[in-house]
């Protein structure tokens, strides 16, 4: 049977710091020949944003431009016996506050629902073995692989968070931080007002930390022995010269720190290698505002293709920080692997708890006499 698993199961069977661990092992698979990634990529389409000016999530000022997004991640680990394809169709628009341009995923439909889904198949047997909705995990998967590099590259006496941001993304940093065993705080910034107050209230509850509210993101970096950022801009949100020696810093998107921030790193680090997005864009990218601003194709010293994987750090490939002193980054780019790994740790758990809805297999395969 193959298993249909909505978010709210997806819920009750994720654990933080098991999601740590499936992620660990997704880097130190990548890096050591045992999991592979395809090429992600975006392909998009024009859309006119005053058939989604209703919406109460679509922001005022949207608009440009506005999309239908189709991504597709794509990744295989071997010990597994398992490849997986997440995929989106989102609508998504980009608007302007406090001279940065931000990105936001709008529901396209009138009930306000999204499409996301991981396609979990079997490298034995090629069978479809899940369809799980992306939404839950996908705070996790992301902060849990930050995670996964604050333990091996954060100073070993490291104890607060600074966190810029405090939506979706935030809230699994703080799960996936916090499960480390290091830390005795947070500090948090988020430019929205009275955003940063209810998160540090709300999340403190939730997770069991103290979570400290922050005048500026400036603030937030001062002092903190790591640094995440968490947001939707499309421009920097930490500059270079906010980074103390001896921090880690971190990403949801590389943009969010000032390229000159990742060049003082002493030692980067990178999930995977090669661009953020492959991006396809009906009319062309250029309309796309990111696409001019993605560091991988910038003037830089930094050889990206060249940045030693996380995984070669877990592996003792390299030595990762070496002093106290230094500042360590880790550049989060999206990626298949880390889907898959964490598609894995749920099917296991759905299948073990006898949740998540069944339906025939048969019903997604082929009789041989119709392939060639």
């Amino acid at each position: 049977m193959t298993l249909i698993i909505d978010n709210p199961t997806v819920e009750k069977v994720l654990k933080p710091a098991e999601i740590n661990d499936a992620l660990e092992v997704a880097a130190l698979e990548l890096a050591t020949g045992g999991a592979i990634n395809a090429p992600p990529y975006r392909v998009l389409t024009p859309k006119d944003a005053n058939d989604y000016r209703d919406h109460p999530k679509f922001p005022e000022g949207g608009g440009k431009p506005t999309h239908h997004s189709f991504t597709s991640l794509t990744g295989a680990i071997a010990k597994l016996d398992v490849t997986s394809d997440r995929v989106d169709s989102d609508i998504i628009t980009y608007f302007e506050q406090d001279g940065r341009t931000l990105q936001r995923r709008v529901p396209g439909r009138k009930d306000g629902r999204f499409c996301g889904l991981i396609f979990l198949y079997s490298s034995r047997t090629g069978e479809l073995l899940a369809i799980i909705h992306d939404g839950y995990l996908q705070k996790f998967r992301v902060a849990g692989t930050a995670a996964v590099g604050a333990k091996y590259l954060a100073r070993k006496n490291s104890r607060v968070l600074g966190l810029l941001g405090t939506g979706w993304q935030a809230q699994g940093a703080v799960h996936c931080f916090s499960a480390l065993g290091l830390l005795e705080k947070i500090h948090v910034y988020s430019p929205t007002p009275g955003k940063k107050e209810t998160f540090a209230a709300e999340m403190s509850k939730e997770a069991g930390i103290e979570i400290i509210p922050m005048p500026s993101a400036r603030e937030a970096v001062r002092g903190a022995d790591i640094v995440y950022m968490a947001t939707n801009s499309k421009d920097p949100v930490v500059m270079a010269d906010w980074l103390e020696p001896g921090q880690f810093v971190s990403n949801v998107s590389d943009v969010e720190l000032e390229l000159a921030g990742w060049e003082r790193c002493d030692v980067l680090t990178m999930n995977r290698h090669g661009r953020r997005w492959m991006r396809h864009a009906i009319g062309g990218v250029e309309a796309i505002p990111e696409e001019s601003k993605d560091q991988y194709t910038q003037p830089t010293r930094i050889e990206w293709d060249k940045v030693t994987l996380l995984g070669d750090v877990i592996a003792g490939k390299h030595p990762g920080r070496t002093s106290d002193r230094q500042i360590t980054g880790l550049v989060l780019r999206g990626d298949g692997v880390q889907f898959t790994a964490v598609g894995h740790l749920i099917y296991q758990r759905c299948k073990g708890m006898r949740l998540g809805t069944e339906i025939p297999t048969e019903l997604f395969l082929q009789d041989e006499k119709y392939i060639p």
